[in-house]
């Protein structure tokens, strides 16, 4: 904590202050969770109501915070529901009325820690002149699923409950800017050096419905390539790394292919992350780190490098179409016996005019289909998680959820990304939703599954 905290002017007035408090870099610290030490380095704070009581909450993380998470969080706050903002994220919860810290939540990796009462978490605000200034901290707790610990401090400028955030500026893709590509840092295999010289950025295939961005990293010369991302995988470019991501820095791929290692090319998204990372202006810049040594079946590798790379125009096959509205079906009259169910078709009808998809819709979470070996399952009704764990390997254990899900009529919501060290499966059935998370843990795995629209 001995660097100064960076500050933005403030603004006069309301109006300036909503403009500006989303993008401040005032916030400095770090949060430990789960094994990875992350910076927090930029930091928001609004007013908001958890309890029904008056409450400020303070969110810190290594990016800005967007307009609509802060709307999303104002109103899971109300339902004392949990936000899942760009990871790393630390969430400070401080009654107004009183001033002390009450509950926190955080994230980052393939990790969020749900809603928790304050405990050993200690913390202090003050209020002045349209600013929230204080610190928050917790040794390193090691009793939980997840060893968490945090130390920071802030001073921001705070949106009031009546006030909107400024809305996100959204980077509108242009030609490509007039810059040199440019990568420095370290990029190690097992303890031993590889110096990643070159960078390029394309666009990708869309990845859940929205725009990805390849960024390619090699030791040798790619630029003549056409297909540097594919070919780094034999070695053609020696040591490289390859990360597909958002617009908004979530990473949702990483090859790692390093001299060093004894496997040759493996995915690792669960390690890696973004900091400081911008796409504007026909270019993209940032920062990839693993936040220390990640292992990968007896191999390690770690990163810490910036970035700059010009990006142009998104290719017609890759743009996302804005979604279509579903086609209102006439109003079916009560006495038409073409609207009842066809019991041969395996539909039902218990009398309340509810369709099997929104039956789905009000799944009790007890009956969500989980592994056949599942232990130690957690029903976390406060932030809508069910976690579990599973002697079979993450492989296995995607396999079965994703046959048992879709006998219970889920269907995919996007392409699945099973990966030995980190897998992620999305469902979703009518109007609910599931993100689900498998790990490796001690022979076995571990699954965390974020629910949403289920019956608690």
């Amino acid at each position: 904590m001995g660097k100064k905290l960076i500050y933005l002017a403030a603004l006069a007035g309301m109006s300036g202050a909503s403009a500006l408090f989303a993008q401040e870099k005032a916030a400095e610290g770090t949060l430990t969770l789960d094994k990875k030490t992350y910076p927090l380095t930029r930091a928001v704070a609004f007013e908001t109501t958890i309890d029904n009581e008056a409450a400020i909450a303070v969110v810190l993380s290594s990016k800005p915070v967007s307009a609509e998470k802060i709307n999303e969080a104002r109103e899971k706050d109300k339902e004392s529901g949990d936000t899942d903002f760009a990871r790393p994220f630390l969430k400070l919860i401080f009654f107004k009325k009183a001033g002390e810290l009450k509950y926190f939540s955080a994230g980052g990796g393939a990790t969020m820690l749900g809603r928790h009462g304050a405990g050993k978490a200690i913390g202090e605000i003050k209020i002045q002149d349209g600013r929230v200034s204080g610190k928050a901290s917790q040794t390193l707790e090691t009793e939980g699923m997840f060893p968490t610990g945090f130390d920071a401090r802030f001073d921001v400028a705070l949106l009031r409950a009546g006030d909107s955030p400024a809305p996100t500026v959204v980077n509108k893709p242009g030609p490509a800017a007039n810059v040199k590509p440019t990568v420095t840092g370290v990029f190690k295999g097992n303890g031993k050096d590889a110096n990643l010289a070159f960078v390029s950025a394309r666009w990708g295939e869309p990845f859940s419905g929205k725009r990805g961005i390849v960024l390619v990293f090699t030791e040798k010369d790619h630029s003549k390539d056409k297909k540097p991302d594919f070919n780094e995988g034999f070695g053609k470019f020696g040591s490289a790394l390859v990360v597909s991501l958002h617009e908004d820095g979530s990473i949702y791929s990483c090859q790692v292919v390093h001299t060093a290692h004894k496997k040759q090319g493996f995915s690792s998204v669960g390690n890696i992350e973004t900091s400081d990372f911008n796409f504007a202006d026909g270019k993209v810049e940032g920062e990839l780190r693993t936040n220390g040594q990640a292992e990968f079946f007896g191999d390690t590798w770690e990163v810490k490098i910036k970035f700059v790379a010009p990006l142009g125009e998104v290719p017609k096959e890759f743009d996302v179409a804005d979604e279509k509205k579903p086609e209102e079906k006439p109003a079916t009259q009560p006495n038409d016996n073409s609207a009842k169910p066809d019991a041969a078709a395996g539909d039902y009808d218990d009398g309340d005019g509810s369709s099997p998809q929104a039956k789905g819709e009000r799944l009790n979470v007890k009956e969500l289909a989980l592994t056949k070996d599942a232990t130690d399952v957690e029903y976390k009704k406060v932030v809508e998680h069910v976690i579990f764990k599973s002697k079979s390997d993450v492989k296995k254990v995607c396999s079965e959820l994703a046959a048992s899900l879709k006998a219970q009529g889920w269907t995919s919501d996007g392409s699945d990304m099973i990966q030995p060290v980190s897998s992620i499966l999305k469902r979703k059935r009518g109007k609910a939703s599931l993100t689900i998370f498998v790990k490796p843990e001690g022979g076995g795995s571990q699954v965390q599954m974020f629910t949403e629209g289920l019956s608690w």
